[in-house]
C-alpha cells in the first residue's frame, strides 16, 4: 500500500516485516527499484531523516536500515558468499549443486594444506625454510614475512610418498586479515610457539583464527635447542587455551623441533599427516573445471600479472579461461614453487599463472568458465560491485543538523591515501589495518586508492586533485615521478615494515607526530656489470647518474622501481683498483655491498642519509 510518509511524501510502505534484499553498495535508486517507488521520493525522505545523499550515490547499511525503518520494511544487505552465488547463478553457474552432484566414486585423495601461523620472531619463516629446504628469509625486513607464498613438498609416511601444500601467511597482527583468509583454505594449521618465549599475544590471535576456521591443530615447539627452552611450559600455556598434549589426555599433537639444527621436522611432517588423516576426508574431484583461491599475486615487469592459486577441486590447464575477482583471461603458462612449467595442477596444487588480464586480491576466488565472454562479464560485475561497495564504505554519515556547525568548528578532517604495494596481499591488508585506527570521531581516513607496482604520474595526479598522501609499500617511484610530486608538493611515503605505517598515520590522525627523521638522497647509480671477488662478493661496477656516491652511507637496490634490498651499506667504494671516499655523477665506480650479492645488470642502487627535521 501507498502511504504519506515524512514531508508529504508518498511512497509504497511495508508492513514492517517485508524483506528487502540489496547488494552491498546499492543506492537509492536500487531500493525504489525493488519496491516500485520514485527515487526523487525516497531522496526526500531521507532528507526528513537527516541524511542527505543523491539517487546513485552507494548507501551503506546502516543508512538503509532507517529507511527501512521508516519505511516500513526489512533492509537485508546480501552478504559477500550469497552475493557471489546470486551473482555465479546469473551466469548459470551453481556450486552447491555440483558439490551435491558429486558421488563418492568421483572423488579421490588430495594432500592436505597446511598454513604455518604464531607469534612474530617464533621462527615460522625459518621453520618453513627448513621443511621446504630453501631460503625465503633472505630480502625480509625485520625479519618479518612480507610476501605470501604456496608450497608443495614431498614426504615419506609409513613408507607412502604423500604431498603437503603449505602456506606461508604473514605472521603479525597487522596482516590479520590475510592470515584470516589463510585459515579459511586450509585443513590444519601448524602453530609455532618458541620454548624459550612461551605464549604469546600474537599466539593466541593466531589459535583463535584457526578455532574460528573450524581447522585441527598441531603445536610446533619451536627453538628447542636453545638453554632457556622450556617445552613443558608451552604445554601447560596452551593447555587453557583449549590446547591439551595428547600426554595430558588431549588430541592435540606437540612436536618439539629446531628450525635452525632441522631438528623434528620429519616428525612435524609425520604428525601433520597423521592429524589429516584421523579428523579430516581430504577428498576431492579432480574430473571437472578447476575451481579454488587466489593466495598472491603480483605485477612482473616482463611477465605482466603473475597470480598464485591454490587448485581447491577439479583440474586446472594451460589454456582454461579463468575468472579471479576482478581478473579474468586465459591460463598462457603455469609454474610450481620451483619455477619449472606445469601442463595441469590437481586439487591442492599451488601454482604460478600467468595470462591475466590484471592483479587479483589475496583471496579472490577463481573459477574456469566456459568462454572468455563469461569471464569478462562476472569480472566486470565483481568490479562493478567492489566499487559501489567501497563508495558506500567511504561515505562519512553525519546528520543534517550538526553538519554545518561541524563544518564551522573545523571539527571534521578527512585524511586522504593512496596505497601501492609490490603485492596485493599486502596492500590490502595494509588498508584494512589503517581503516582499523580509532581516533575519535573528529577525523576519518579514507584510501581513495590502491594498486600493485610503482608509484605513476596518475598516482601523483589524484593525490594532488584530492589533496591526498602516497604510502608506499617496498615500491619507489617510477622514472620522474619523485620530481613532480616535488613540484606538486604530494607528500610521498615509503616503508618496508607495515608497523611503520601505521604507527605514522595514527600519529598524525591524532596530531602527535614527533619529530622525524628524513630521509635525503645522496646520489644514485646505474649498475653496468656485475664483478665477482673472493674478498668483498659481488662488486657492482657502475656509472654515478645523480648526486654523490660515498663510502659507509646506507642504500638500497631498486629493479624496475620495486626495492629488492633495504638497509644496505656501501662497504666498499673503488675508482678502478684505488679506494675512493666519494664518487661524483657521471664518473664510474666499482661498489660493494657488503653480503648482499644479488645485483643486476641495469639495477639501481640508491644512497642516503636519515636527517633529523622538526615537524612544522
Amino acid at each position: 500500500m501507498s502511504a504519506p510518509s515524512l514531508g508529504g511524501v508518498s511512497v509504497p510502505r511495508g508492513n514492517g516485516s517485508t524483506e528487502v534484499r540489496l547488494r552491498r553498495g546499492s543506492s537509492i535508486t536500487d531500493f525504489a527499484d525493488k519496491i516500485n517507488a520514485n527515487p526523487a521520493a525516497l531522496v526526500t525522505v531521507l532528507f526528513h531523516l537527516g541524511e542527505m545523499a543523491t539517487a546513485t550515490q552507494s548507501l551503506d547499511e546502516a543508512t538503509f536500515d532507517v529507511l527501512g525503518a521508516e519505511l516500513g520494511y526489512v533492509v537485508t544487505v546480501v552478504s559477500p558468499e550469497d552475493e557471489e552465488r546470486e551473482l555465479l547463478a546469473s551466469f548459470s553457474i551453481d556450486f552447491d549443486a555440483e558439490l551435491e552432484a558429486e558421488t563418492e566414486d568421483m572423488l579421490e585423495a588430495r594432500p592436505p594444506v597446511v598454513t604455518i601461523m604464531g607469534h612474530v620472531d617464533h621462527g615460522k619463516t625459518r621453520l618453513l625454510d627448513a621443511i621446504r629446504k630453501s631460503n625465503v628469509i633472505e630480502g625480509e625486513a625485520g625479519g618479518i614475512t612480507q610476501h605470501i607464498g604456496a608450497y608443495q613438498i614431498h614426504h615419506i609416511h609409513e613408507e607412502i610418498d604423500r604431498a603437503i601444500t603449505f602456506i606461508d601467511t604473514p605472521g603479525h597482527e597487522a596482516f590479520t586479515a590475510m592470515r584470516a583468509r589463510g585459515a579459511k583454505v586450509t585443513d590444519i594449521a601448524v602453530l609455532v610457539v618458541a620454548a624459550d618465549d612461551g605464549v604469546m599475544p600474537q599466539t593466541v590471535e593466531a589459535l583463535n583464527h584457526a578455532k574460528a576456521a573450524g581447522v585441527p591443530v598441531v603445536v610446533a615447539v619451536n627453538k628447542v635447542d636453545k638453554d632457556a627452552a622450556n617445552p613443558d611450559k608451552v604445554k601447560g600455556q596452551l593447555a587453557e587455551y583449549g590446547l591439551v598434549p595428547e600426554e595430558y589426555g588431549g588430541d592435540t599433537m606437540f612436536v618439539h623441533v629446531s628450525a635452525l639444527q632441522k631438528i623434528g621436522i620429519d616428525e612435524l611432517l609425520d604428525a601433520v599427516l597423521l592429524t589429516a588423516d584421523a579428523a579430516l576426508d581430504m577428498r576431492a574431484n579432480p574430473d571437472k573445471d578447476a575451481r579454488g583461491i587466489a593466495i598472491e599475486a603480483n605485477l612482473d615487469k616482463g611477465r605482466g600479472a603473475v597470480a598464485t592459486v591454490l587448485v581447491q577441486s577439479g583440474t586446472l590447464a594451460v589454456g582454461d579461461t579463468i575468472v579471479a575477482g576482478t581478473a579474468h583471461g586465459r591460463v598462457r603458462a603455469m609454474f610450481d614453487e620451483n619455477g619449472e612449467n606445469l601442463d595441469v595442477a590437481l586439487p591442492s596444487r599451488p601454482v604460478q599463472v600467468l595470462g591475466l588480464s590484471s592483479v587479483p586480491r589475496a583471496g579472490d576466488t577463481f573459477l574456469v568458465t566456459d568462454d572468455e565472454r563469461t569471464a569478462r562479464q562476472i569480472a566486470e560485475k565483481r568490479e562493478a560491485a567492489d566499487r559501489n561497495a567501497a563508495l558506500a564504505k567511504r561515505r562519512k554519515r553525519i546528520t543534517l543538523e550538526d553538519f554545518d556547525q561541524a563544518v564551522a568548528d573545523g571539527k571534521i578532517d578527512t585524511l586522504n591515501l593512496i596505497l601501492k604495494g609490490d603485492v596485493s596481499g599486502a596492500v590490502e591488508a595494509l588498508e584494512d589495518s589503517l581503516l582499523k585506527i580509532d581516533v575519535g570521531e573528529g577525523v576519518q581516513l579514507r584510501v581513495i586508492h590502491r594498486g600493485v607496482g610503482a608509484i605513476t604520474q596518475n598516482d601523483v595526479n589524484l593525490a594532488t586533485v584530492d589533496n591526498a598522501i602516497i604510502i608506499g609499500f617496498n615500491v619507489k617511484p617510477a622514472e620522474r615521478v619523485a620530481d613532480m610530486a616535488d613540484k606538486e608538493g604530494v607528500d610521498m611515503r615509503f616503508y618496508s615494515v607495515i608497523y611503520g605505517a601505521i604507527d605514522d598515520i595514527e600519529l598524525a590522525l591524532k596530531g602527535m607526530l614527533k619529530p622525524e627523521y628524513e630521509e635525503a638522497q645522496l646520489g644514485t647509480a646505474e649498475v653496468r656489470e656485475v664483478f665477482r671477488s673472493s674478498k668483498f662478493g659481488n662488486i657492482a661496477g657502475s656509472i654515478v647518474r645523480s648526486g654523490t656516491i660515498r663510502r659507509n652511507t646506507k642504500a638500497r637496490v631498486l629493479r624496475d622501481g620495486k626495492v629488492i634490498g633495504e638497509g644496505l651499506t656501501v662497504d666498499s667504494l673503488k675508482r678502478f683498483k684505488d679506494d675512493a671516499t666519494e664518487v661524483r655523477e657521471g664518473f664510474e665506480c666499482g661498489i660493494g655491498l657488503g653480503s648482499f650479492n644479488d645485483v643486476k645488470d641495469g639495477d639501481t642502487i640508491e644512497t642516503y642519509e636519515m636527517r633529523e627535521k622538526p615537524r612544522a
